[in-house]
This record gives C-alpha cells, structure tokens and sequence, in this order.
C-alpha cells in the first residue's frame, strides 16, 4: 500500500507538472529522478548518444532513454506526443532549419544561456549562429555537414615535378604531360639530372600550392592547362544535381533571412553579384561537361576513389570513404582537401552547412535536467563524436589537431545555413530546380526573378 501510495503521488505530480508545462526551477526532487527520455531520426547517432546516456545516466542516478524516430513528421510527432500525454522527448535532435517550427509549436525553448555556455568558446562561430532565432538561443549545436574541395594529390604532384622540372631545365611542357625532347621545340640540353633536387623540390611544392584553386578562374586555367594522366577521364566532377555541392557558388550573393535564417525583411536573391556567380556557374558547364542525370553523388565520389578525376566536391563522409579505401587497397593515391574557391577575387564563396541541434521539449517537467543533459552531450562528450558517428562536431575542439577535420571546421565557419522561417521549408527544391535548369543553359535572370517571386509570394502569404 505505501509503494502503490508513493507511485499515485509521484505521477500525479508529475502529470500535473506536465500539464502546466512549468520550468524545472521550481520542481521538487522528484524530478531528477526517474527517467530522461531523448528521441532523435539519425541511426549514425545511436552508438554516441547511447554512451553519453549511460555517463550521464550514471552521474544524475537516472535513466536516459534514447528512441530512434523516423525523420518523416519528427516535429509534428513531437508535439503530438507531448500535447496528448503519451511517452514524450524531454529531449530532441533536430536541424537548425526546423527551429522557428520547434519554438513556435513548444518542442523547443529558450536556453538561459548563463555564461555564455552555448558561445564561441565552445562550439563554432557558425554552429552559434545556427541555434540562435529571433535573439534567442534555442538549443545546444551537435554536428554539421558541409562541402569542400578534394583533389589526389598524387597527380597534382606528379604534374607540378614535370612543370617545375620543365621550368628548370628550359624545356618546354609536351601536350602529353613530360618535357619535350626535340631540339626544335627549344629544349636546352638540361636534364633532371643536372637539377638541385632541394631546388627542384621547392620548386614542385610551390607548384603544388598554385594547383589547388582560390578563385573559379584558377580552376579554370588548370582545366585548360592540365595534361592529365592515362586512365584520367576529366578534371573535375561533383554531384551538380544537389544544392549541397552548388550552393557554395552563390552563398555570399544571395540573401535567405539574414545571418540567422530568421529576418523575413532581408532577402535578396535577384541581385547583380547572383547573376554574376550563376554566370561562372554556368560557364563550368563547357569545362567540365557534367550531365546532371548521369551523376549521383555516390558516383562522383567512387570516379575519384578509381582516380579517374583530379577534384571533385565532398561533405564530411568523403574523409571516411577515402580513409577506408586507403586501407583496402581500392584508393592508391595521396589526397588532400582545401577550402572551396572564391567565385571570383571579389565575391567569397559560402557552402551550405546542416547543423543538428539538441533541443529542450518545453513540455518536460525536466526542463533544467534536459538542458544539463544537452549541455553534456554536445559540449562534454563533444570529443567522442567523430570516431563513434563519423560526424563532423560543432564543439570548438573539432578540427584543432589539423589535416581534413581542419579544412571542414574553417569552411563551416564561413558557412550558410538553411533559414529557420517556415514559409522557406521547401526553399532546399526550389534551389536544386533553379540551378538544374542554369546548368542546362536556362536564362540566368529568368531563373533568378521566379525564384524571387516564388519565396516573396509565400512571405506575403503568410502575412
């Protein structure tokens, strides 16, 4: 009778507390016992977010119980449960792109953001500005995704000795890639042989640096120039089917809500800096010859592991692919990764980053417990992401030891996330159509005008 007496009072209190949606500041003692429970749509972050429940599980004396979820309806699922008196998230995982949904239907609250835990100091500039809605922090940054450059690197310096080698000896480059032996093409007699091999190699490292590209011109000019080797079929190929490999292109030029994605005021698409950068997008049609049907972005990765191209764009799971690759002999390259070129000297690149945010479910009882919870698991358990998710992480200690973990940090950084506003939540499809039909040989300003209009129409809509 005392056990069934103890068990009334405990979920009627919390039945009640649930009810009045209160923070868990004024909450008894009763609620940091019990359960936690975390739901999340991303199977890769099972083994991660299983072992922070069981530290963190261990260290409060409760269960935190993480649910996989299907990505489809996840908010409206959230808030169905939470609203109906079903098992809830005190917790959730969501993208960055979803937050004016989460906030404005209660699965997401305002984090007191007491000393600047959810800072700079902490998690990337970009992953700050990725939970931030409206002047109010909305959650905790867990991982990103984003594109950069991958380029063999084993090419790149074969091509860069034949140049410097050329360059030293006054002999003139062949179209086959090798300096040219015949008299009448100028060669001066000199052989490798006769050349300071610290020379050379200074000489084949500066050229190295030349061939990876800052601007769109560079990688033109090395399009044109580059004699590729036997059993290379092209330059350069990425998946142009996605906007996540495009969007680095115009993601300085155009205007999607603002630095936060939230401000419906401060859009800008049919501008003079976007024509211009569709323009050079355009142009990398004839260079690159790209049939947009063809090519997946699984496809465009596998033709770089078989080195078949020299460069092509990845997100963070390239570094995974080609280190497994590497190690079963399938990949017999060096490689590297730089940041993203500028489209021109003038305009910046910016890719597109998805950022995963873990969100307080304003419901819970256990709302101050949650954001202890959340706070753990993206800040103190941030070192352990990567080696059990292959994610990339948004704590600030993501990148510091260097190598492609440091390239993917810095493009993240100058980064643009998809905005926050609802009306904009098929904004990722309309950008795929528009460039889709740019790189067909669309008309630029036509294409960037409906765009204009269609994202102004659902705006004014909704006002």
């Amino acid at each position: 009778m005392v056990v069934l007496l103890f068990l009334y009072v405990f979920i009627g209190s919390g039945k009640q507390i649930r009810e009045a949606g209160g923070d868990a500041s004024g909450i008894s003692w009763l609620s940091r016992s019990g359960n936690l429970t975390i739901w999340y749509t991303d199977d890769r972050m099972t083994p991660y977010i299983t072992k922070a429940a069981v530290e963190f599980g261990e260290k409060e004396n409760i269960t935190v119980i993480p649910v996989l979820k299907p990505a489809e309806n996840f908010l409206e699922e959230c808030y169905r449960a939470s609203t109906s008196g079903e098992s809830y998230p005190d917790v959730l995982i969501t993208g960055s792109e979803t937050l004016e949904k989460a906030y404005l239907s209660g699965v997401a609250m305002e984090i007191p953001n007491e000393g600047m835990q959810i800072g700079i100091l902490n998690y990337s500039e970009a992953a700050v500005r990725a939970v931030t809605y409206e002047g109010m922090t909305l959650g905790y940054p867990l991982s990103f995704d984003t594109s950069v450059m991958v380029y063999n690197r084993t090419y790149l310096e074969q091509w860069a000795r034949q140049m410097a080698i050329a360059d030293l000896t006054s002999n003139p480059i062949d179209m086959e890639g090798g300096s040219s032996e015949s008299e009448d093409s100028g060669n001066s007699g000199l052989t490798e042989d006769d050349i300071d091999p610290e020379q050379l190699e200074a000489l084949t490292s500066e050229y190295i640096t030349r061939m990876v590209p800052y601007t769109l011109e560079d990688l033109m000019t090395i399009a044109n120039s580059y004699s590729v080797p036997d059993g290379v079929e092209g330059i350069m190929s990425w998946d142009v089917s996605s906007i996540m490999y495009n969007y680095w292109l115009i993601g300085n030029a155009i205007s999607l809500g603002g630095p936060y994605g939230d401000d419906r005021s401060s859009i800008s698409v049919n501008n003079e800096s976007a024509v211009t950068c569709l323009t050079k997008y355009q142009a990398l049609h004839d260079y690159f010859s790209i049939e947009s049907g063809e090519v997946t972005y699984d496809s465009v990765v596998q033709d770089f592991i078989d080195g078949k191209t020299v460069f092509t764009i990845g997100g963070y799971d390239i570094v995974n692919r080609l280190k497994e690759a590497t190690a079963d002999g399938s990949f017999v390259y060096e490689y590297g990764f730089s940041e993203m070129p500028n489209v021109t000297s003038d305009i910046p690149s910016a890719s597109l980053s998805i950022t995963s945010v873990v969100c307080v479910n304003s419901f819970s009882p256990k709302t101050e417990l949650a954001r202890e919870f959340a706070l753990f698991l993206t800040r103190d358990e941030a070192p352990n992401l990567t080696e059990l998710t292959g994610l990339a992480g948004c704590s600030r200690s993501f990148g510091m030891e260097g190598g492609a973990d440091q390239i993917y940090a810095i493009e993240y950084a100058g980064s643009v996330s998809l905005p926050k506003m609802m009306e904009t939540e098929n904004i990722w499809m309309q950008l795929e159509v528009m460039f889709s039909k740019v790189w067909e040989g669309e008309d630029i300003k036509n294409e960037l005008i409906t765009l204009d209009n269609n994202i102004n129409y659902v705006l004014n809509s909704s006002l």
